[in-house]
């Protein structure tokens, strides 16, 4: 069976430059075997494959003409690539609608494809703060204590709307594994960031040579905002409770084993 990689986020882990770069150069990581579709991409100026997860999950954003699972595993059958990748942040929302993400799993299967989900996780306390930073350009307001107290009880946040914000890792994983047959590679957003950047990671996760990662890269969608004692402290408390679960879930194959 050929590959289809399925980026699933998680938000705030450099998914928007990952898509800039899918859609800058996606004929040339073709040369390398791997193909990006078009189907499923709300706009021709990024590769952002948002529309196939809109449609499993009924958002109001969904638009049919964009393509969805029928679209997309119809433009994999014209490709004549090993592998294949598609790249969305909403993704990761599918675990918590495990119908969607099982009928998502099975579709690609059915169509002779693999799937590989490929899922970056953030040091938790880094990851509230930076998800707080966010809330103000999504007219999100809640107050900081608030926002500390949910993520510390239940392990995640909800918005308004139906989508959750899991912290809890440990829960996002086991709900993933429990709907989709597919492999689940969790990878470290932070171990990323500090040896070279997202781009050269992320393409090791395709398992493409270090020289896929050589074309031109653009950092999008960075987090702004103030970042207070209040933010810092609360910090350390999601990470004392959440981190040891992060540290564990991103550690290599051998060191998960051992511990």
């Amino acid at each position: 069976m050929r590959t289809l990689f399925i980026h699933a986020g998680t938000h705030k882990t450099g998914t928007t430059s990952v898509q800039w770069y899918l859609n800058r150069h996606g004929r040339k990581l073709s040369t390398y075997g791997t193909y990006v579709p078009r189907a499923g991409c709300p706009s021709a100026r990024s590769s952002g494959h948002h529309n196939i997860p809109w449609l499993l999950m009924g958002d109001p954003r969904a638009k049919i003409e964009h393509g969805g699972i029928d679209a997309l595993l119809a433009e994999l059958a014209e490709a004549d690539s090993p592998q294949a990748v598609v790249s969305s942040e909403e993704f990761q929302f599918l675990a918590d609608r495990p119908e969607a993400l099982s009928e998502l799993d099975r579709r690609v299967h059915e169509a002779g494809w693999a799937p590989v989900y490929l899922m970056y996780l953030r040091a938790p306390g880094a990851y509230a703060n930076s998800l707080y930073r966010e809330f103000p350009l999504q007219n999100i307001h809640v107050p900081f204590a608030d926002f500390l107290a949910g993520v510390l009880a239940q392990g995640a946040y909800q918005p308004p709307g139906e989508v959750i914000l899991r912290l809890d890792y440990d829960v996002l994983a086991q709900k993933w594994r429990a709907a989709a047959r597919g492999e689940l590679r969790l990878l470290s957003y932070d171990e990323a960031a500090a040896s070279g950047g997202i781009i050269p990671s992320f393409m090791r996760a395709l398992g493409l040579p270090a020289r896929a990662a050589q074309f031109r890269q653009r950092r999008i969608n960075i987090s702004s905002g103030e970042t207070t004692d209040e933010m810092r402290a609360g910090a350390k408390l999601v990470d004392a409770k959440f981190r040891p679960a992060f540290e564990r879930l991103v550690a290599p194959p051998g060191a998960r084993d051992a511990a």
